[in-house]
């Protein structure tokens, strides 16, 4: 049976957390991650909401349904952004991501059977503690309301 690490995104810095969790996937250990919607991204609130939405207005002139899409949610996000630390082209890359699930609260109760041996862990060097008491933060939450995620319970 798999040993899952379970890691707590809540005040981590959200690209420090997630270039660790990039390494530890490439490792080989299996990690869930609860809690995306509570990480933190430092720097001015207008300046974030101002790159992100900037991304979303980007299309082709042919055809606008053609994409490029961007996720929405903060666990897709976050996906996202673990994504692109990884090889991209190599298979150790996308097995390495297969092995990181991100829940944006807690664990679904669905998913609870899958994870029998959790043992708690935690990322060093991403709590918000490292920014000085004058930073400016948003959480994952805010930018991923302000992109258009509907914040829909999902359904059991």
């Amino acid at each position: 049976m798999l040993e899952y690490q379970l890691l707590d995104a809540k005040n981590k810095i959200l690209g420090r957390f997630c270039s660790q969790v990039a390494k530890k996937a490439l490792l080989g250990e299996h990690l869930v991650i609860i809690n995306a919607k509570d990480a933190i991204i430092s720097g001015a609130k207008s300046n974030i909401h101002e790159k992100y939405l900037a991304r979303l207005n980007i299309s082709t002139a042919t055809n606008p349904r053609r994409g490029p899409f961007w996720p929405r949610r903060p666990d897709t996000l976050m996906r996202d952004i673990i994504k692109k630390m990884l090889p991209r082209k190599k298979l150790r890359g996308k097995e390495a991501l297969r092995r990181v699930h991100i829940y944006i609260e807690d664990i679904p109760e669905r998913f609870r059977h899958r994870y029998k041996n959790l043992s708690p862990s935690d990322i060093m060097n991403a709590d918000k503690t490292r920014l000085s008491y004058y930073n400016k933060f948003i959480t994952l939450e805010n930018l991923c309301l302000r992109i258009g995620w509907k914040k829909r319970e999902i359904e059991a």
